[in-house]
């Protein structure tokens, strides 16, 4: 009964917003269909199915959202691929294939929480819907966690208070993030949950009356000054409420937003014009003012925040916005797919351009509550979901040596998002990338033209002379005397080889001897001379440039010369730009022992604030 009920609901509303029944009827019956082998129950189970398709319709997506979300988890109960792409247009199967393979790589271990916010992060630059189906369907198992395998329940609230709630409020999406929070603290801590209900349902009670009158008053009021706005009223959540006591020290009698009126008006003159009306009826609360229109939330939210004591002494929070703006605080990000069908309003490209900075929302441990840029990375995936870290412009080559080096040497090739692709393809942000290999590959000097990692080139290189080397004279060694007393062997300047590394020595006359590191991008234009060299095991010193891209702020050069000073390194000279990006970027020349060395402080260097990057030139 409950479900017939649920699905002619559902349906109701799905045709209001998005036309012909027939589509979702049909994604009901076939889920149906793969329920009805996993024994009694497939009813209850659908229930969770059109839960998620209700929270997807009332975000305001697509028909082709929604209907994915019937058939969201179609494939982990057996429903095969050619089904679905025989009885749904394409567009929901890309949805609901993407969504099937990004959950197989979002699997949450507490250990991983900032691991698994990069993933949601890839998935919401490139397939924006796709998180959406993600946060309903986890809304939707919260709302029933009885659905949730007892033994999984803890982590699975972590994963909600951790990484989905944090995100959706990122987003801009405080309906969904409250009721998130709400319901996993009412998990957690049931009897704080009842203690503060009760109280708030106590405040709420006494009240009622001085705010329906506050809110009659109000409203004749700006209808006195031709302003025609609606009034709604909204209660705070319980663990909205049980935050600000906490973060305040205080007690619920001074949550001033306990209760909040919502002023819904025409136009942002008319928001500031019904501000200075009710400021005139009621006295504000002193510090409890903000202009979020003015200067808006990092997400875009935009409001006018007020508090005032009414006639009745009683404290009311009342928040002013337009319908627009309120449609935004509703729904943050989705509620851009609302405005995107306008036509020749440009504004929707400038209010999702804040969306690029949530990709790095959680990446640094340090600063996982600050939004910053990705820089010039990309983000891919392995089929089982680990996460591999490349520059921008990187390509199926890169991908296999990062993955492992032996990969790399074997590569033929890689499936991207199932199509098979060439060793040169580039590697885009949020791509699965399986690469295929074979035991008689060996790497090819022409993939050194599209190698761009580091890794990549050096371990290219280091196959190729491995090969041609045995071929040469007797190794020469390098010690000491390489900068004062021995002149005939010297270390090229354009790649300055530290101990530790793999050189090659190129023969510029016919005693002297250059000494570069295999990776070294001269050694393309020298065919000829090359002989073997190794390093000597007595200890010497090297010069090498170290480059440091930062945040620009004060003390960020001080503070990268004091990990040199702690660490007893030569530092020969040093250079900070700043740009107008508010990033800096330092060159410093440092004195080293060995590769080793160089590894140890750049991992210290990396560990200071505001470090975003640290290489060697």
């Amino acid at each position: 009964m409950e479900f017939e009920m649920e699905k002619k609901e559902f349906l109701q509303e799905f045709g209001q917003s998005a036309g012909n029944e027939a589509e979702a009827q049909n994604a009901i019956e076939l889920m149906l269909s793969a329920y009805r082998n996993e024994g009694p129950g497939r009813e209850k189970r659908i229930l969770h199915n059109i839960g998620v398709a209700t929270i997807v319709l009332r975000l305001g997506l697509e028909r082709n959202v929604v209907v994915a979300g019937l058939l969201h988890n179609a494939m982990q109960h057996g429903v095969s691929t050619k089904t679905l792409q025989d009885s749904f247009r394409k567009e929901i199967f890309d949805l609901i294939d993407s969504k099937d393979r990004f959950e197989k790589a979002l699997t949450f271990h507490s250990k991983e929480k900032e691991m698994s916010r990069k993933k949601l992060h890839i998935v919401l630059t490139t397939n924006p819907p796709v998180v959406m189906l993600q946060i309903s369907e986890m809304l939707d198992k919260l709302r029933r966690i009885e659905m949730v395998p007892e033994h999984e329940r803890e982590n699975f609230i972590e994963e909600i208070t951790d990484v989905y709630a944090p995100l959706c409020h990122k987003l801009g999406i405080y309906s969904i993030s409250s009721e998130m929070n709400d319901l996993a603290f009412n998990y957690k801590n049931p009897g704080e949950y009842r203690n503060i209900s009760a109280q708030m349902a106590q405040i709420t009670k006494q009240t009622t009356s001085a705010i329906e009158k506050a809110k009659a008053l109000l409203f004749e009021n700006l209808k006195k000054n031709d302003i025609r706005a609606g009034i709604n009223g909204r209660i705070k959540t319980v663990y909205s409420t049980y935050s600000k006591m906490k973060r305040k020290n205080a007690g619920i009698e001074q949550v001033y937003d306990l209760i909040a009126l919502r002023v819904v008006t025409n136009s942002v003159k008319e928001c500031y014009e019904a501000l200075g009306i009710l400021h005139s009826m009621w006295k504000p609360i002193p510090g409890e003012f903000d202009d979020y229109i003015v200067k808006p939330k990092d997400n875009g939210y935009r409001s006018l925040h007020t508090s005032v004591y009414t006639d009745e002494k009683t404290p009311l929070e009342i928040q002013i916005r337009t319908k627009e703006m309120n449609d935004f605080a509703e729904l943050g990000i989705a509620a851009h797919w609302r405005y995107k069908g306008e036509k020749n309003d440009h504004r929707y490209d400038k209010k999702i351009g804040w969306i690029k900075q949530v990709l790095e929302w959680g990446r640094s441990a340090r600063t996982n509550t600050e939004l910053n840029m990705f820089g010039k990375e990309v983000f891919a995936l392995t089929p089982k979901g680990e996460l591999i870290e490349l520059p921008e412009g990187a390509t199926v080559i890169d991908f296999a040596y990062a993955v492992h080096s032996d990969i790399g040497d074997k590569c033929m090739g890689a499936k991207i998002n199932s199509i098979m692709v060439s060793l040169d393809t580039k590697i885009r942000n949020g791509d699965v990338v399986e690469v295929v290999t074979s035991s008689r590959q060996t790497p090819k000097i022409n993939w050194l033209t599209f190698a761009k990692t580091g890794k990549a080139r050096q371990k290219i290189m280091g196959k190729l002379h491995m090969d041609k080397g045995r071929q040469h004279t007797t190794p020469h060694s390098i010690g000491n005397c390489v900068k004062t007393n021995n002149t005939k062997v010297r270390l090229a300047k354009c790649c300055n080889p530290l101990p530790g590394e793999r050189i090659i020595g190129i023969r510029t006359t016919k005693r002297k001897i250059s000494v570069h590191r295999v990776d070294c991008k001269e050694l393309l234009n020298i065919k000829i001379g090359r002989v073997d060299v190794k390093w000597d095991d007595k200890i010497s010193y090297y010069d090498t440039t170290i480059i440091v891209h930062a945040q620009d702020r004060l003390g960020v050069l001080r503070d990268i010369l004091e990990v040199f000073s702690q660490n007893k390194i030569y530092v020969g000279s040093a250079n900070a730009t700043a740009s107008a990006s508010n990033t800096a970027l330092c060159r410093f020349i440092v004195r080293l022992r060995d590769l080793e060395q160089l590894e140890s402080i750049k991992k210290k260097i990396a560990n200071i604030k505001g470090v975003t990057r640290v290489s060697r030139e």
